[in-house]
């Protein structure tokens, strides 16, 4: 089974056409950046214990520098209980024999960090959890050998991304929110690329002691 990581990220709210259209912006200048991520997470077979690792993997090192944002935005903007990815990431990879603690960190991208653009943050994150909402219904490892992933399982996410749309449609953007908002997505997109271009291989993961 191949499956994108990414998947549907965008999709999920091509119906929601708004002037100002922050959401067609963030779609025309994220789509290749998007395309590619896609094909990377796409290469796994995430029926395999191994790339489910990975794929878990490349995931908590690409939220671990996104997540605070993340939340912050969630919660102060959306007015939602911010969901707690990175905890979901920590103990599925602990019931897998993987320790967090032994994956590389990425660096905050300072992007994310300038006025406004948090909305940049959520679009991307926001917009993940769609994908994933495609892979639980495809299935991936561990159905058969009592493993359930928190973070594939979790149903908050969708809360997130419909919430995201009417508040896109509603705010007021400046010229610089314009700029602000999609350099952050962009700079999420690469976090999340620059993520699975490190996270553990199946090689890796017998080096460092993980049954794949």
């Amino acid at each position: 089974m191949r499956i994108s990581a990414m998947q549907h990220a965008v999709g999920g709210g091509r119906a929601a056409r708004t002037s100002p259209d922050m959401l067609a912006l963030l779609r025309e200048r994220t789509g290749p950046s998007h395309e590619r991520l896609d094909a990377a997470f796409g290469s796994l077979v995430l029926d395999r214990r191994a790339d489910l690792i990975r794929f878990l993997s490349a995931h908590a090192i690409g939220l671990a520098p996104l997540q605070a944002v993340f939340r912050r935005f969630v919660e102060e903007e959306l007015g939602l209980a911010a969901p707690d990815y990175l905890d979901m990431l920590r103990d599925d990879l602990h019931r897998l024999g993987m320790k967090s603690a032994a994956l590389p960190t990425l660096a905050t991208p300072p992007e994310i960090a300038a006025s406004g653009s948090a909305a940049g943050v959520g679009y991307v994150i926001a917009g993940s959890r769609l994908g994933l909402a495609v892979i639980r219904r495809q299935g991936y490892w561990g159905e058969q050998q009592g493993f359930r992933s928190r973070y594939m399982e979790d149903d908050s996410g969708p809360a997130c991304w419909k919430a995201l749309l009417p508040w896109l449609r509603e705010h007021a953007f400046t010229a610089l929110d314009c700029e602000a908002v999609p350099a952050a997505a962009l700079a999420s997109f690469d976090t999340f690329a620059r993520a699975f271009a490190v996270s553990p291989a199946e090689e890796s993961l017998k080096e460092m002691g993980v049954d794949g």
